[in-house]
Formats: structure tokens, sequence, C-alpha cells
């Protein structure tokens, strides 16, 4: 013990450091050793979320849906009413000619409440030949129309695939090792859509192919039976086989497929096959079960839409066409939205293994 007064004055400052924030609960704050720093921190962290989570995929997937509509969904909505429009018109010109004038009278559907009348074994035949001919005469339309249908589907899945992710708009894989400005604007994704489209069109008929063939070849053990000379329960029994090989078949191909067209749509992968095949290796249920609830609720959202229809019966057959074919185009462009968001989602946590 020193001789002498103990020392008087103010203590001895704490060293510097993190300590409790007296002015924030649960905080810590940085004091420099002489006075309070605005360096705070929380004394609880959360922990990281899984990337890869069920949650993640959702609100990331809304949070696409939502760009894709705030940006491109008014140009979908306009040209999938146009195609619709032109349905309605189709329909129209077939039914205003004099078969279908003809049609209209003996099945009286230009009534308010739909067709309600009885036919004569004569007039009923009279409506199968006069729909025969209706049929053969708005064929070649029909199929016009449906061509241009898949070519825009094709593009509408480029044009949310390029709006959600724009800076994945190269064209081929030398372009995405180059330096290029992401894509700005409705025109400039709609552009880059248009030269997206014939990649996704191949990557799509591609699919449909390996799906058919694979289907086909599902049947061979039953034409095999059949000429062996196989017996009838043996037949059967063959078919109920062929039936269950061929749903596993078509599901396990399906998962394993199905990113294919939005992967070609982004660029970089030519069709995307290869790249959608790699990514569903050893995570086969994780890609499936995200896109099956993808479909889904792209399905319920297009039904939606679609249950408005129901009311129209009232209101006559012209009115009824136009509004359900205009609302189916608003459905499937919806769905297309929905499905592309929930596949980019899905691509980007599959690349996190």
């Amino acid at each position: 013990m020193t001789d002498g007064p103990w020392p008087t004055g103010p203590p001895p400052m704490p060293p510097s450091g993190w300590y409790d924030d007296p002015d924030q609960a649960w905080t810590w704050r940085y004091w420099d050793g002489a006075r309070w720093s605005e360096h705070r921190a929380p004394m609880w962290v959360p922990p990281a979320r899984d990337a890869r989570s069920f949650p993640v995929w959702f609100e990331r997937g809304v949070a696409d849906v939502k760009t894709a509509v705030r940006q491109v969904g008014l140009l979908l909505a306009v040209v999938w009413l146009l195609l619709g429009g032109a349905g309605w018109l189709l329909v129209v010109a077939t039914f205003n000619t004099e078969r279908g004038r003809e049609l209209r009278r003996l099945l009286d559907i230009d009534g308010a409440f739909g067709p309600n009348t009885e036919l004569t074994t004569a007039e009923a035949e009279r409506v199968w030949d006069l729909m025969q001919d209706i049929f053969w005469s708005a064929l070649p339309w029909m199929i016009l129309l449906a061509l241009v249908a898949v070519v825009l589907s094709a593009w509408s899945v480029a044009v949310v695939a390029l709006c959600v992710r724009p800076e994945a708009g190269a064209d081929d894989a030398s372009e995405l090792e180059a330096v290029r400005p992401p894509l700005d604007g409705v025109v400039d994704i709609a552009g880059a859509a248009v030269r997206r489209t014939p990649a996704v069109l191949g990557s799509g008929i591609v699919v449909l192919a390996v799906f058919t063939l694979a289907f086909a070849a599902t049947w061979l053990p039953v034409l095999l039976v059949a000429v062996v000379g196989g017996g009838g329960a043996a037949i059967v029994l063959t078919v109920v086989f062929v039936v269950l090989l061929a749903l596993v078949l078509m599901v396990w191909l399906w998962g394993r497929l199905s990113l294919a067209s939005v992967i070609a749509a982004t660029g970089g992968h030519r069709l995307g096959l290869r790249r959608s095949w790699s990514l569903t290796v050893g995570q086969f249920w994780f890609v499936f079960g995200r896109l099956l609830l993808t479909g889904l609720i792209a399905g319920v959202a297009s039904t939606v839409l679609n249950s408005f229809t129901t009311v129209l019966q009232f209101v006559g057959f012209s009115v009824f066409v136009a509004v359900g074919l205009l609302l189916q185009a608003v459905g499937f462009a919806v769905s297309v939205v929905i499905t592309v968001c929930g596949h980019l989602v899905t691509i980007d946590q599959a690349e996190h293994r």
C-alpha cells in the first residue's frame, strides 16, 4: 500500500471494444476508448436462409411473377388477346356461311340459353354432315392459328425469361463470355425474345419427339406378345404393365427435360436439353416437386379465369365464344408467366447443390 491520500477525479475510461448499447436493447455498440461511435451490431443475428428451401423458392417466384407482370404483362396480354380475337373471327366467319347458319338453326345455338332442341334422325344426320363440312373447310385456318399459337408460346416463354433474367440474353455461349449491357425496356426484351424463339421451338420439338418415341417404345411388348400368339390374358397383363411403365417413364422424362425450354430461352445452352438433364442428376425429386407445384398453381390460375365463361351461356352464342376465347388467351398468358418464373427459380436452386 502506498502512502498518501487516495486518488481523486473521474475513473479511467474503459478500453475500446464492443459493449451493450445504452440506447438500444439487444444491440452491440462500439466504444472507441473515449466516446460511443455510430457502429452498431445486433446481439443475435438470424441464421442465413437456405437458398434451396421452399419458402425461398416461393418468395422468389412471386417476386419474379410481379416483375414479369409489371414489365411485359401488358405486351403479352395484347398479343394473346389479338390471337384470341383472330380465333373469334374464324368462328364467326365459319358459322355465318350458308352451312353454318343452317347448323345454327338446327341446333338452335343462337338462343340465350344455348342449344335446347330435339332432333329427328334425319336432322341429326344433317347436323353431322354439316359439322364435317364446316370442320374441313375451316381446317386450314385452324392449322394456321395453331402454328401461330405455337410460335407465340415459344416467344412468350422467351419474353418472360429474358424479362426476369435480363442478364441472360446472349444468343450463344460466346456471347455469354462477352461484356454486354443488360436488356432494358419492353422493345429490347421483345427483340431478344424473337432471336431466342427458334431455340425454344427446337427445344420443345425435340422434347416432344423424345416423349413420342419413348411412349411408342413402351408398347413394343404388347406387339411382341401379339406376334408370338399370346392369349387374351397375356395381352391384358402386358397392357397393364405397359400402361404403368409408360406412366413412370413419362413422369421421369418430364422431370428430367421440362426445364429445357426455359433454359433455351435464356441463351447460352443451345436447346437446353443437356443442361436440363445435368441439373436433375441426383436431385430429380427436388426438381420434380417444384415443377409439379408450379404446374398446379398455373393450372388453378388459368382455370379461375376460364371459369367466368360459365356465366356467359345466357348471353348468346357469339358473345359466349368471343369472351370465352379472350379469357382463354389471357389465361394462357398468365399460365406462361407463372410457369416460366417457377422454372427459373427452380433452375437457380438446382444450380446451388
